[in-house]
C-alpha cells in the first residue's frame, strides 16, 4: 500500500492554505511536519454526509490509502496530511502506510517514536481497551498539565462519557490527555517526519 493523495484533495488543501503565510513558508523551506499539521488543521469542519464513514470529503480522504469502503477514517486523515506534506516538500515520511492505527504503531520503526513529551505535529495513537481497535490524532499544541490540543478525524468535538469518541462524524479540534481517556489508552506518539 502507498499513500496516494488524489489531485482533488491536493487542490482542496492547497486552496485552504493558499493565504496562510506560515504554511507557504513551511512549503518553501521544506518543513514537512509543519505542512502536515497545517493541512490537518485545515480539514477541521469536514463532516460525514449520508451515513457513517461516508460523504464526498470523507471518501476523498479514504482514497489516499485505496478505496472508500465506509471504513473508519481517522488514520486515513493523518495519512492524507502526511501525503500532502510529502507532495509539497518532496520529503518522504517514515510512517508506515496503513489505515489501521495499531498496525501503523507497530510497523513504524521504533526510532520514530516519541520518548517523552510529544512536540507539535506528533501523531498520537490510542488503543481501545485490550483490543486491536485504535484511534489517532495530530498534536497541534504543546503539552500543558498532561493535556494537549489535537486535530482528529472520525471523532466528535469532545469526550462523551469519559471516552475518546473513535467513530464520530467529522474532523474537530480537541483537547486530550497524553495518557488516557476512559477506555482509550495512549500507546504512544510517532514523529511523522
Amino acid at each position: 500500500m502507498i499513500r496516494d493523495i488524489k489531485p482533488k484533495m491536493v487542490d482542496y488543501l492547497s486552496n485552504k492554505l493558499r493565504y496562510n503565510g506560515y504554511a507557504q513558508e513551511a512549503i518553501k523551506s521544506k518543513k514537512p511536519r509543519v505542512v502536515c499539521r497545517l493541512a490537518l488543521e485545515s480539514c477541521v469542519g469536514i463532516r460525514e454526509v449520508g451515513g457513517n464513514n461516508q460523504g464526498p470529503m470523507v471518501e476523498l480522504i479514504q482514497e489516499t490509502l485505496g478505496g472508500a469502503d465506509k471504513e473508519p477514517w481517522c488514520m486515513s486523515l493523518i495519512q492524507t496530511g502526511i501525503a500532502y506534506a510529502e507532495e509539497m516538500t518532496g520529503i518522504a515520511s517514515p510512517v508506515y502506510v496503513s489505515e489501521h492505527c495499531l498496525t501503523v504503531w507497530h510497523k513504524t520503526n521504533a526510532i520514530h517514536r516519541v520518548k517523552l513529551i510529544p512536540a507539535i505535529g506528533a501523531i498520537c495513537i490510542w488503543r481501545h481497551g485490550t483490543s486491536d481497535s485504535g484511534h489517532t490524532a495530530c498534536t497541534i499544541g504543546e503539552v500543558v498539565s498532561k493535556m494537549v490540543d489535537m486535530v482528529e478525524g472520525n471523532t466528535e468535538s469532545g469526550i462523551a462519557e469519559g471516552e475518546v469518541v473513535r467513530d464520530g462524524g467529522g474532523v474537530y479540534f480537541t483537547n486530550r490527555s497524553i495518557k488516557a481517556s476512559g477506555n482509550m489508552k495512549v500507546v504512544g506518539f510517532i514523529k511523522p517526519f
